[in-house]
């Protein structure tokens, strides 16, 4: 195609809103229409694209290269992609397009940074969604622009340009064509609303992420809250923006991954979307990219890498491809109702139905298998294991419905038409923290993110006996409320053990377990001292000191320091380290810690240092301080962890100590500054 004239209006247009129900492009919250894989070629193989499709795949996402179709000024050709969207659509799969990657015609490095790059991408952009117009295609700005695919470094301000040129450009084009962006790597609140600033929201048809992590994929629900909130904020009235998962796997060569974990992964990510209403997810990544099994980057794959010409398969399949097909096949047509009351948060049951038909996907998040109680009406359920193995048949008498999880999900199918399951009132999910804020006392903070009022009874658990009475609880959706227990005088100064329950009717919905509570000397963090790190280039400003919060921690007697930091754009944090000696020693095997942060809002990631006995450090996390006010921040030391140096063979040797009691990481990179309050740390045991 050459001489694109008709989009040279695009430029003319600035500033306009486009305020309108979800774009009809985007697939319907219905299994598998959401469904897809990363592919990396545009001329699939024979039996390639029939082996893709057999799994329950709907989707493919593919780099459309600047680079690649416009290797003369203003000349486009968009052969191979012709090719590639003819073959697709005879497996009646679709195609999400990524617009990205430089041009040398136009720019030195693999980024958009100078008006006339902006007008040549988005003059290409809009010949691209013009030639294809009509077939359905999400077109996607860019491929991490947060990360190292914007090159030399990233830079939001840049991209929102970009992002901004070229979508309006394609609207002009080819008004009836999905626009999305911006394809963060992780969920980059920070980079997200930088782009919402810039108005993007205006243009943009869905909002896409790339969650990747090595934790547990139910870890992204919390996140996505966080970003609908940010979308709520920044959109147009009257104008839906979904997210959706635009890339996001597990890599089978990771330390603590197999083949078997993987599979495990792929079907509770998908679950997790669906169930937290994202409605397309794109795994990545279709085949193994090589073979080298120390090469983590090749193993993402849901089949292996060999091509076996005139065979059937004509790729291995891993037990993430069966894992794909076996969830596509039992819940197609299917749509995500709701999520069933287990009492632990580990427990998962979700509920899909399509008619009168009813399909439950349960599993746990906890090491050890979980027995649970499921609210039903009498019937049968067949048991279908999540890469596709039938499991022995399962009945529901007038008790209930009872079954054993596992980290493997499982499906249940209701024989029986309509089954009645766990009618009692579920507002979830619900989320609960236990901290204390002295040695004889502690708060319980619960909060609402759900659509539903909740009202309950919190009590807490046997193992916290010191500590009396039953709460009533009545939240908003949304709301957060605290509740404080003190115990009695004969039992201060000692650990305080403390698990709780939350319960509507004879329903529990909610149970953490009882642990113990250690409480470090107030000395540990009144004598700390506050050290900036990273990049000793970027320039920054710090201080720690003690001081009162704008609010009380309760009428608390604990030590409160005030953190103030300032950093210029780049890589840097602030690290709170404790004074030399015996404050630094851990003792026993504490599963992790806490402490009590005053948030800012500032989104400033919270870590801990700690180091084992083999020298090894390790920098546990926590998820971004986006809150203002008190709020308990724990810290895993059970979950896989950031290394930081030693050996690195993933086993935290006890004893351990501490390196940093409390880390301020500046994640976005930006020019950030903020100020915390920190209280009441301590150990944590099972």
């Amino acid at each position: 195609m050459k001489h694109f004239l008709a989009v040279c209006l695009a430029m003319l247009v600035v500033g306009a809103v486009r305020a309108d129900p979800p774009h009809p492009a985007l697939p319907a919250a219905v299994v598998p229409e959401g469904l897809g894989v990363n592919i990396h070629f545009t001329e699939a193989r024979p039996g390639e694209l029939e082996m893709l499709a057999a799994a329950g795949f709907r989707w493919v996402r593919m780099d459309f290269l600047w680079g690649g179709t416009e290797r003369r000024a203003g000349e486009y050709d968009f052969s191979a992609y012709d090719r590639l969207l003819a073959a697709l659509e005879v497996q009646k799969v679709r195609a999400l397009f990524i617009l990205d990657y430089g041009n040398p015609l136009y720019e030195a490095n693999s980024a958009v940074a100078t008006e006339a790059g902006r007008r040549a991408f988005s003059r290409w952009a809009a010949a691209a969604a013009f030639h294809f117009k009509g077939h359905g295609i999400l077109w996607e700005i860019w491929n991490e622009p947060n990360g190292d695919f914007w090159k030399p470094k990233a830079s939001v301000k840049d991209y929102a340009a970009l992002a901004l040129a070229a979508a309006q450009a394609i609207h002009v084009a080819a008004p009836g064509e999905a626009v999305i962006g911006p394809a963060t790597s992780g969920v980059d609140l920070p980079f997200l609303e930088s782009c919402f600033q810039a108005g993007l929201l205006n243009w943009w048809d869905a909002v896409s992420v790339h969650p990747y992590r090595q934790s547990d994929p139910e870890s992204a629900m919390v996140e996505y809250q966080q970003l609908r909130a940010l979308i709520a904020k920044y959109s147009p009235k009257g104008k839906a923006i979904p997210i959706l998962s635009g890339e996001w796997g597990y890599s089978s060569g990771w330390q603590n991954f197999d083949e078997d974990r993987q599979g495990r992964m792929l079907a509770r990510q998908w679950l997790v979307n669906l169930a937290s209403g994202i409605p397309l997810s794109i795994w990545y990544d279709w085949h193994e990219d090589g073979t080298d099994p120390q090469e983590p980057e090749h193993h993402f794959g849901t089949v292996g890498n060999a091509y076996h010409a005139g065979e059937t398969p004509v790729y291995r399949p891993k037990p993430a491809y069966r894992a794909a097909k076996t969830l596509t096949t039992v819940l197609q047509g299917f749509h995500f109702a709701k999520r069933l009351a287990l009492g632990n948060p580990e427990n998962y049951a979700m509920l899909f139905r399509r008619g009168y038909e009813v399909r439950v996907a349960v599993w746990t998040t906890a090491t050890s298998p979980q027995p649970v109680h499921l609210r039903s009406s009498p019937g049968e359920f067949e048991v279908v294991h999540h890469t596709g193995e039938a499991g022995e048949a399962i009945r529901a008498d007038a008790r209930g419905l009872d079954v054993t999880l596992t980290p493997a999900p499982q499906y249940l199918i209701a024989r029986t038409a309509n089954p009645r399951l766990n009618a009692a009132p579920a507002t979830l999910p619900l989320r609960a923290w236990i901290g204390p804020v002295s040695g004889n006392q502690l708060l319980v903070t619960v909060e609402n993110p759900g659509d539903d009022f909740l009202s309950g009874t919190l009590q807490l658990t046997p193992g916290a006996g010191d500590f009396a009475g039953k709460k009533r609880i009545h939240l908003k959706p949304g709301e957060t409320a605290m509740f404080r227990y003190s115990m009695s005088a004969s039992a201060t100064n000692a650990d305080i053990v403390a698990g709780l329950r939350i319960y509507c009717e004879d329903v529990v919905m909610l149970e953490l377990a009882p642990r113990r509570f250690h409480p470090l000397a107030d000395a540990v963090l009144s004598s700390a001292r506050i050290v900036p790190d990273g990049d000793a280039k970027v320039t920054s400003q710090q201080s720690i000191s003690s001081a009162g919060a704008p609010e009380a921690l309760a009428d608390s007697p604990a030590a409160v320091v005030k953190v103030d930091y300032h950093c210029e754009e780049g890589w840097k944090f602030f690290r709170v380290v404790p004074p030399e000696g015996g404050a630094r020693d851990i003792v026993g095997t504490p599963t992790g810690c806490g402490l009590w942060v005053y948030g800012d809002g500032g989104r400033a990631g919270p870590r801990v240092r700690l180091v084992d006995a083999t020298g090894q450090t390790f920098q546990p996390s926590a998820a971004a301080m986006d809150w203002t006010g008190w709020r308990y921040v724990e810290f895993d030391f059970t979950a896989p962890a950031g290394h930081w140096g030693g050996a690195n063979d993933g086993v935290m040797h006890y004893p351990i100590h501490w390196d940093t009691l409390f880390l301020i990481d500046n994640v976005s990179r930006q020019k950030s500054q903020g100020t915390l309050y920190l209280a009441a740390p301590a150990l944590i045991y099972q």
